[in-house]
């Protein structure tokens, strides 16, 4: 029962995404390690953390994103952090996450300091990447492990009305006003891009509005501000 538990939580790990999951790095992909003393996290530990911690924050994105950005705007850190323990009521379960998503409320700090730092960008996968190796490493030397080991993984479908606010808001704007598929394809062919997120509403021109809108932030103001 025990190994079935296992396979059974590492699948859905794989499977949580529901737009072209790759699968968590391969060992033979990961550096080496260093002979001497033991590293306080492995990497692959924490890449899969960033895997799972990414895909819950991506579920969550239309209630995270703007208590998120109000916080790196004005260096208020504590409406995001209830922000994010009110998410945690929508978890994945059966997913492994990491320490951050367990007890958030002990890394007041680190979320401070990361999301000052204006590395954020408003991009949920930057804020997993500084999160994921907490404690055992800073949220600094967490971010950089995890930049140089870039996430491919798709996006959730929560997140991308923000991926798109924050790489093509332009599009966004026409897509928003679009009246039809027909319109929908007609603005989404003003642009060639390998972005997964723009190819996959290409590729779904009768679904990009009811994704778009499932994506919208719950506050009324900023939703508009793109």
């Amino acid at each position: 029962m025990l190994s079935e538990l296992r396979s059974r939580v590492e699948q859905l790990e794989e499977e949580v995404y529901e737009y072209r999951t790759s699968k968590p790095p391969s060992p033979s992909s990961l550096p080496k390690a260093r002979k001497g003393r033991k590293p306080k996290l492995e990497v692959e530990v924490l890449l899969k953390r960033r895997i799972s911690l990414t895909a819950w924050l991506e579920q969550n994105w239309p209630r995270l994103s703007i208590p998120l950005r109000k916080a790196k705007a004005s260096q208020n850190t504590s409406e995001a952090m209830a922000a994010i323990m009110e998410a945690k009521k929508f978890g994945i379960p059966g997913v492994f996450q990491p320490p951050f998503y367990d007890a958030p409320e002990n890394f007041y700090e680190p979320l401070r300091g990361f999301l000052e730092s204006g590395r954020f960008y408003g991009n949920p996968r930057n804020l997993a990447a500084a999160m994921a190796g907490l404690p055992e490493l800073s949220w600094k030397r967490s971010f950089e492990i995890c930049t140089a080991h870039p996430h491919k993984s798709g996006h959730m479908l929560p997140a991308y009305w923000d991926h798109m606010r924050r790489k093509f808001p332009d599009r966004l704007r026409e897509l928003e006003a679009a009246k039809s598929p027909a319109d929908v394809k007609i603005v989404l062919a003003r642009l060639r891009t390998t972005d997964p997120v723009y190819v996959h509403l290409k590729e779904n021109p009768e679904r990009v509005k009811e994704w778009l809108e499932e994506g919208k932030p719950k506050d009324a103001f900023l939703a508009g501000r793109h």
